[in-house]
Order: structure tokens, then C-alpha cells, then sequence
């Protein structure tokens, strides 16, 4: 049984935007794009101007995408703590200090390697006792590989803490054990002993990460589907704090901006969603038939969804750069499900592209509907898990078993933690119906048309069109300040031409599209929704100064009868495929 493939534009990495206004004296920069391409950028102190070294796919720094590396003089300043999981943090820097300056290193960094970047001696840090033994080398610049948390730091938590908070496992048991692997790097015997001897210490710092999961699971936290923004509830795990040897003069502080407004960032973003790779797939059940969540990232996912779930087909919407981004062997996991008798589908959406994933929406409820017509029991998956992946099903509810949209989004966004593109499926559905259509929708309105002239404050604004009573009924334009005139016109799907009246003048406007029609005059056009295909292309849309949003509402009965039709077509043409393992 092989994979389906279903291809798709690729992704291109971002451009590289760097800014340098208070940069360190000697501080240099490595970025890592989504194609594995190393930038070095070099920052001198009073200068703007940035050089760049080293775009090679073949250098020997493999970092993700969330890692960089940095390199500063010494004294670098910078305090790092080790947390009650066993990961060395950026704890706080000194006021004016050379790592305070490069304006990168921020507070709650988890440091991953360290060393001397120029002779490739990078080391990777495992504990306290191999960081101490790396920050006090002689060298006269260091480097630095650290990794941005996946959420905001509670910074301003760390303000209220003081030493006692740091000591004896935060009040934990003390750790007695024979086993002399968990004793970090710098307690390690040089020769193995014949003695069978034990010890008992209190702190985590003598330990190796392993040891200190071993004494966090006794208050460990699980997370079963997404991980929200807890940080202001939960106090930061810090078992010690520690630094270079010479760590030169000033004070520590966790870096240089208002703390009120970094903690007012914090509560709005108090409920917000955040993907977390490091814990693994997570998935919830929706119906006997189909679950959700994000993406397999290990053969032991695919047996676990196989054996405990009895998934039989995986249709999974991350794309292969995606993937590769994650460190995602895509080929091995497609082995497995191959050997586990697991169908699976490849139909990637761009990640938080809300265009692409309304053009290709149709196409994927068509898949999954076949897929379920077969008696098979599917897995849909997006990389977060968040947005493509319970996109798809809620949009299969909505089209296929006459739910209402409200009704299918509460229903997965129940069962299932996740943010879906709620515009995005309306905007859809109305293309659907469009396609029975033929294009224009006749019917209550499904858009709202923010029409927008640019002109001169005091100009008197109306709007005319073929929508406005036929060009006779003119609707007034509000100022809004600066060169800006707005009028929202409710309209159902189709294609319109309209006009401005400025001042008693006809003009249409130069930052919308515009026809001319037969009798030679000029009008602005506008092409309200697109038709739905069972091949979706995703186009270049048009430079327009209108803003238009989709309007949802329940469905009359006309409107769920096309719906279905359109649907079912678009899944139906799905041919000539198998959609069964062999």
C-alpha cells in the first residue's frame, strides 16, 4: 500500500529581517531559514550596517527553528538557572553587560550548546556540573546555541521570588539512589569504582536531566490535547542559579524594557493557544469514526493509533517542508503505516494561510468523506492541530450531515482543544453553493463590502452601482479621517459594478479593479466569492482598497440543499482514486 500524494505550491523560506541600533561591540548572530540555510550576521556597536557570512544547506550548525546562536566577549553576563526539569535557562543579565546589549538573549532561553564556534567546539549541555565546566574556558569570545520557550516567560514572576525559593527541591524529598548515571557530569568518578556505594543529596543541581524528570514527575502536569497559556498561574521550578566564574560588575536585571507592559503583554495573552512539539501527538476522539489532532511525529505514534485507536486512514494536511522543519521523518512514518495496514493521504494547506485552506477546504471534506464511505476510520491531522486539521471536520459536519455551522464548531471545539479558521469555512461554504449557482447567489446577503474612497477630507462622497436600486438610489460615504471615505453594503455573492460620486462628480476609483464597458465609460468592478472546484487553484487576487467579509448565518432550506449537492459532487469527483489499503 502506498501513500497519496496530493502536491501542492511549496513553501519558501522567509526573508531576513535585521534591524541593529544599540548592538553589542562584537556580538554575532546565526539564523536558521526552513531550508537549513546558516545566516551569520556581524553587529558593531554605532554602525547600522549588517554583514552577512555563510549561507550554506552543508554547515555543521543544525539548529531548529526556533534555536539561534549568538556569540558574545567575555564576561558574557549572564545568570542561568537550572530548572526543576533539568533545563538550564537564562535567569537574568547584567544591566549594560555584552549579552544585554546584543539585544537577542532573552530571559527563560533554554541554553542547548556552548563553546568556542570558530574551532567547532561546540558542547551540548546535558547539567549544571558540563555548563560550569564550559562557561569557565579561556576564551576571549564564546558561543552561545539557545532556544526561544514556545510561550511568554513569566518574567515578572521571577521579581517576587527570593533564595529560599531555590533551595533543598523546593521542599521536596531529598533523592537517595545507587545508581550512579543520574549524578551530573562534574560528580562523575574518572575510573569505575568495584564498590557498590550510594548517595543522598537534596538539591537537583547534582543531577542530570533524567534524574530531575525522575523527581518532577511526582507533581507533574498532563496535558492531553493543546496547551494553553498557564504562566500566571504557575510559578516558575528554579532548583539553583549560577554563573561564569568572572562574571564582571553591575546589576541583574531581566532585561531592558518596562516590566508593566511586559506583564500587561501577558494577560492578553492569558487565553491564547500555543503548539508545543516537545509533548508529542495529541488527539481527541469526534465520532466513532473520526478523530483529530496534530501531527504523527514517531513510528510509535502510528502504532499507538493503529493498536489503542484503530485507525485504518490518516489524512493529514502538513506539508513536507513542515515536517522537515520538525524533524519529522516523513518516510519511516509512512513505512509504518504501510506495515500497519494504515492508509495515507498527503494533501497539504499552508499553514495559517486562511485563503488556501477556503480553496482547498471542498476538496478535503471530499476526501474525508470517501474515506469514511469506505468503513474506514480516520485520522485528521495538521501539524498544531489547532486550525486545518478540526477545519476539515467541522466543515464535514457542517456540509455532509446538516449541521449548522455554529452547531460543529462548539461540537469539535468541545471534544478537541483548537482555534479553526471559523471565516474560512463560511467563506467556503458559500463558494460551494456558488458552484450550483453558477457564480451569482440569489438570495439573502452573504457579504459584507466595506466600499472605500481615498480622497480629500470635506469632499462630499456617495456610492452608486448596480446594486444601489440600479444606479439611482446613491449611498452617503462616512469620513473617517486622514484621506479616507467608507460606505458597507451587505450584497450576496456575484460580480458588481459601481461607481463614486465626489463632489457631483462620476469617478471611479484608481486603487480598485475597473472595466470599461460599452459605451466606453469607466466603472470599478468587484467579484463578490469565487466558485468552489474540485481542482482548486489559489490565484494572485487582485489589488483591491475594499475590504470584504464573509457574512455567517443559519442556512434557509435552499441554500442546505445546494450545499449538500455541491458538496457531494466535489467529493464524488474525486476519481479515478482508491481510496483502501491493498
Amino acid at each position: 500500500m502506498l501513500p497519496l500524494q496530493f502536491g501542492t505550491r511549496p513553501h519558501y523560506p522567509p526573508s531576513l529581517f535585521l534591524s541593529s541600533s544599540n548592538a553589542c561591540s562584537s556580538s554575532r548572530i546565526l539564523y536558521s531559514n526552513r531550508n537549513n540555510q546558516v545566516y551569520l550576521v556581524r553587529s558593531n556597536v554605532g554602525t547600522l550596517n549588517l554583514r552577512v557570512f555563510a549561507a550554506s544547506g552543508n554547515s555543521s550548525y543544525k539548529m531548529n527553528l526556533n534555536e539561534y546562536l549568538v556569540t558574545l566577549e567575555k564576561p558574557l553576563g549572564i545568570r542561568f538557572a537550572l530548572t526543576a526539569d533539568g533545563k538550564i535557562i537564562v535567569h537574568s543579565l547584567t544591566k549594560g553587560g555584552n549579552a544585554e546589549r546584543s539585544r537577542i538573549i532573552m530571559v527563560g532561553d533554554t541554553l542547548k550548546k556552548a563553546g568556542d564556534s570558530s574551532q567547532n567546539t561546540l558542547v551540548e549541555i546535558k547539567d549544571v556540573g558540563n555548563t560550569q565546566k564550559v562557561l569557565n574556558e579561556q576564551t576571549n569570545s564564546f558561543s552561545l546555541v539557545l532556544e526561544r520557550p514556545t510561550s511568554p516567560f513569566p518574567i515578572q514572576l521571577l521579581h517576587k521570588m527570593n533564595d529560599f525559593e531555590t533551595v533543598f527541591n523546593r521542599g521536596r524529598v531529598p533523592i537517595v539512589t545507587w545508581n550512579k548515571t543520574l549524578l551530573a557530569s562534574n560528580l562523575q568518578s574518572s575510573s569505575e569504582s568495584s564498590t557498590n556505594s550510594g548517595f543522598l543529596m537534596f538539591n537537583s543541581k547534582f543531577l542530570k536531566p533524567n534524574a530531575n524528570k525522575l523527581l518532577g514527575n511526582q507533581n507533574q502536569r498532563t496535558i492531553t490535547h493543546g496547551e494553553r497559556n498557564f504562566f500566571t498561574e504557575h510559578t516558575p521550578q528554579i532548583a539553583c542559579v549560577f554563573t561564569e566564574e568572572v562574571c564582571g560588575d553591575g546589576d541583574w536585571g531581566h532585561g531592558s524594557f518596562p516590566l508593566e507592559e511586559y506583564i500587561q503583554a501577558l494577560d492578553r495573552s492569558k487565553d491564547e493557544m500555543y503548539y508545543n512539539h516537545s509533548l508529542g501527538m495529541r488527539y481527541s476522539k469526534i465520532t466513532e469514526q473520526i478523530y483529530v489532532g496534530s501531527c504523527i511525529q514517531t513510528e510509535d505514534d502510528v502504532e499507538t493509533l493503529s493498536k489503542v485507536e484503530g485507525i485504518t486512514a490518516v489524512l493529514n494536511f502538513q506539508s513536507g517542508t513542515e515536517a522537515e522543519n520538525w524533524g519529522i521523518n516523513a518516510k519511516s512514518i509512512n513505512e509504518s503505516c504501510q506495515r500497519n495496514n494504515i492508509l495515507m493521504i498527503n494533501y497539504p494547506i499552508r499553514e495559517g494561510d486562511s485563503y488556501d485552506m477556503r480553496k482547498k477546504l471542498p476538496f478535503c471534506v471530499g476526501l474525508l468523506l470517501r474515506l469514511l464511505r469506505k468503513n474506514l476510520r480516520v485520522f485528521v491531522t495538521c501539524t498544531s492541530g489547532f486550525d486545518q486539521s478540526p477545519a476539515c471536520v467541522i466543515a464535514y459536519l457542517h456540509w455532509m450531515t446538516d449541521v449548522s455551522l455554529h452547531a460543529a464548531h462548539t461540537w469539535v471545539t468541545g471534544m478537541h482543544n483548537c482555534r479553526p479558521d471559523r471565516p474560512a469555512i463560511a467563506w467556503a461554504t458559500w463558494d460551494l453553493i456558488a458552484m450550483v449557482e453558477n457564480g451569482k447567489h440569489d438570495g439573502p446577503p452573504t457579504h459584507a463590502v466595506t466600499f472605500v474612497w481615498n480622497g480629500h477630507e470635506g469632499e462630499d462622497v456617495t456610492l452608486v452601482g448596480d446594486f444601489t436600486g440600479n444606479w439611482k438610489e446613491p449611498l452617503k460615504a462616512k469620513f473617517q479621517g486622514g484621506s479616507r471615505h467608507e460606505v458597507e453594503v451587505k450584497l450576496p455573492q456575484g460580480k458588481y459594478y459601481y461607481k463614486f460620486i465626489v463632489n457631483g462628480q462620476w469617478k471611479h476609483s484608481t486603487a480598485s479593479p475597473a472595466e470599461r464597458d460599452d459605451r466606453g465609460n469607466v466603472n470599478n468592478i468587484i467579484v463578490i466569492g469565487e466558485t468552489a472546484n474540485v481542482r482548486p487553484s489559489v490565484q494572485h487576487q487582485l489589488k483591491d482598497a475594499n475590504v470584504v467579509k464573509v457574512i455567517e448565518r443559519p442556512l434557509n432550506e435552499k441554500e442546505r440543499f445546494m450545499l449538500a449537492k455541491a458538496a457531494r459532487c466535489i467529493a464524488f469527483s474525486i476519481s479515478p482514486i482508491t481510496l483502501a489499503p491493498k
